[in-house]
């Protein structure tokens, strides 16, 4: 069994590390926010065009500053080499401002992607498609879901490839595309069946296809809260022709891959409403203590006061859990038992949503300004919503596995 909770100090190189991206985040990322905020919501459609001479200047400087793909664990490409446990409070830290980890080189799907062409990846695919990722000098997308299938019911899955000759010929369709717009994206990692006669767990690769590949056709944009900074699309494949060396691992580890980055990107989703959770809070006490009910602050109100307790208490207790299972991904090769990274997510995330309801409800117009994160924060947050399984899941998920103990 785990530790119930695990807190020692970091060493002192990374204690040193974390202190320079909050220092970072304070001095140079801060200023531009309400510049970066007005740029997104006046470009709804494509806002790499706006955002990004913004934010290149912010990026040569974090990665002048060493604070460069932090999220790379241990790996001859790692700038860093941290941790799970040691990278949790940084991408944290990033969850202040919506768009605050693609100044870090960390934001999501790349993030993932990342991780999971570093470790799956054949040194061929690493230094065509990984390299210039790590660089920041293109942008990958996660194509997974798909209109109807459940992800959690992988044999529901219809997008499929067969291999012919050198290739593999790919043909499907899949939706919640992140990144597939963005002017930068030259890949896409897709999840497929290759072997629909193995057993279930063996029938499903990854391949990583280039966006310019023949048969890969765009559809329809997915707009709705604020998902346009984000870049959802959906796509379909016609037999669109993939290199057969571009695969990740072997044929038949698609689930194995899927599963892993389920729990990578998991853990740094829920760090990251932890930052969003704290960011909100402080903004909510800040506009509390200047704000009347009557002849007495509302920061005095217990109505207010209870919704102060209830977040700086699920902050520090799911804290806690996250800092445990980021401890247990260290021990066992990035491994969490599905359980754990249940609990985790049913608690970050409706705290996090709740945190930013109430701080945009203390603020009431004032929430939409462009010098505030609340309402990009909103956003994001919904759309981590509809991506994340139904609480109801989780807490299946959790008790069977309470029940296999």
């Amino acid at each position: 069994m785990p530790p119930r909770s695990v807190e020692t100090a970091p060493s002192p190189r990374v204690s040193t590390l974390q202190t320079r991206l909050h220092r970072f985040m304070h001095t140079v990322v801060l200023p531009h926010e309400g510049a970066i905020n007005a740029a997104l919501r006046l470009s709804a459609t494509r806002p790499q065009d706006a955002v990004g001479p913004l934010l290149a200047p912010l990026r040569q400087k974090a990665q002048l500053a060493g604070l460069w793909n932090l999220f790379l664990p241990i790996s001859p490409r790692a700038s860093q080499g941290l941790s799970h446990w040691e990278y949790a409070p940084m991408i944290e830290a990033m969850g202040h401002i919506p768009w605050a980890a693609e100044v870090f080189n960390s934001a999501q799907p790349d993030a993932g992607n990342m991780q999971l062409l570093d470790s799956y990846g054949s040194e061929a695919l690493k230094d065509a498609w990984l390299d210039p990722l790590l660089r920041a000098e293109t942008r990958s997308a996660w194509a997974a879901a798909e209109p109807d299938a459940e992800l959690h019911n992988p044999d529901s899955l219809q997008c499929h490839a067969t291999q012919d000759g050198n290739s593999w010929r790919l043909s499907g369709q899949k939706t919640w595309v992140q990144g597939l717009l963005d002017p930068r994206t030259a890949s896409l990692l897709v999840l497929c069946r290759t072997d629909a006669q193995a057993a279930l767990h063996r029938q499903f690769s990854v391949l990583l296809v280039p966006l310019k590949t023949d048969g890969v056709q765009l559809g329809r944009q997915l707009q709705g809260w604020g998902t346009a900074q984000k870049a959802l699309a959906e796509v379909s494949f016609e037999n669109a022709r993939v290199p057969i060396h571009h695969v990740l691992g072997q044929p038949g580890q698609g689930l194995e891959i899927l599963q892993a980055r389920q729990r990578i990107v998991g853990l740094h989703d829920a760090l990251w409403c932890l930052g969003a959770a704290e960011r909100a809070l402080d903004l909510l006490i800040a506009r509390l203590q200047t704000r009347r009910i009557g002849e007495q602050l509302a920061v005095h109100h217990p109505v207010w006061q209870q919704r102060i307790a209830r977040t700086r208490t699920g902050l520090d207790t799911t804290r806690m859990l996250a800092r445990r299972s980021a401890w247990q991904m260290d021990q066992n090769d990035s491994h969490l038992p599905p359980q754990e990274l249940a609990m985790l997510q049913s608690l970050a995330l409706p705290l996090a949503v709740d945190a930013v309801q109430w701080s945009i409800l203390a603020h009431e117009a004032d929430a939409l300004d462009d010098s505030l994160p609340l309402a990009g924060l909103s956003a994001q947050l919904r759309l981590m919503q509809q991506l994340t399984p139904p609480i109801e899941v989780l807490h299946a998920q959790i008790a069977q596995g309470e029940l296999l103990r």
